[in-house]
């Protein structure tokens, strides 16, 4: 019976319409209540967006856009150059491209990954072109950040995520 449940709601929400959650319990053949749960998972995963309130609520899935950033423009020193970098991202996976950057910074790597990348779970970070020089002092500062935040589950699996791809 689950699976039949699951099968509905992946139907549904890949359909890409907006529905409501009466639309998903018809689809899926149990109640409303029900769905909320399924609906708030989804929601916290990042699959869905909610546009209005109450019975006027309608979900569709999220696209989950690819972005690149140029490290290099905004620098790559300084706690407020990461801010500015990161500042308008929506996308779901981001690049960080790393060429022409000369100077790797303790700032911009701690606003990154323990301040930006946690408050932005649903966010995954990739790296390019990191200059060899700067990948000791980036897995340094990956080790310190696991054993500072070593409980922060969150922030050792982004770490871990982006440190395996960088």
């Amino acid at each position: 019976m689950r699976e039949i449940v699951k099968q509905a709601i992946e139907r549904i929400v890949n359909e890409g319409q907006p529905f409501s959650s009466t639309d998903l319990a018809n689809a899926a053949g149990i109640t409303r209540q029900a769905v909320h749960r399924h609906l708030l998972k989804l929601l916290k995963a990042g699959t869905l967006k909610v546009t209005g309130k109450a019975r006027a609520a309608r979900y569709q899935r999220v696209t989950q856009l690819h972005q690149r950033l140029e490290v290099a423009t905004a620098g790559s020193a300084y706690r407020l150059s990461a801010r500015l970098l990161m500042m308008d991202v929506e996308a779901g996976h981001v690049t960080l491209d790393f060429t022409g950057v000369v100077e790797l910074g303790e700032e911009f790597l701690e606003e990154l990954f323990l301040v930006w990348a946690p408050a932005h779970p649903q966010v995954t970070l990739r790296l390019v072109h990191l200059p060899a020089k700067f990948a000791p002092q980036f897995f340094a500062f990956a080790r310190h950040a696991r054993q500072t935040h070593g409980s922060d589950d969150e922030v050792e699996t982004k770490l871990v995520r982006t440190v395996g791809r960088g």
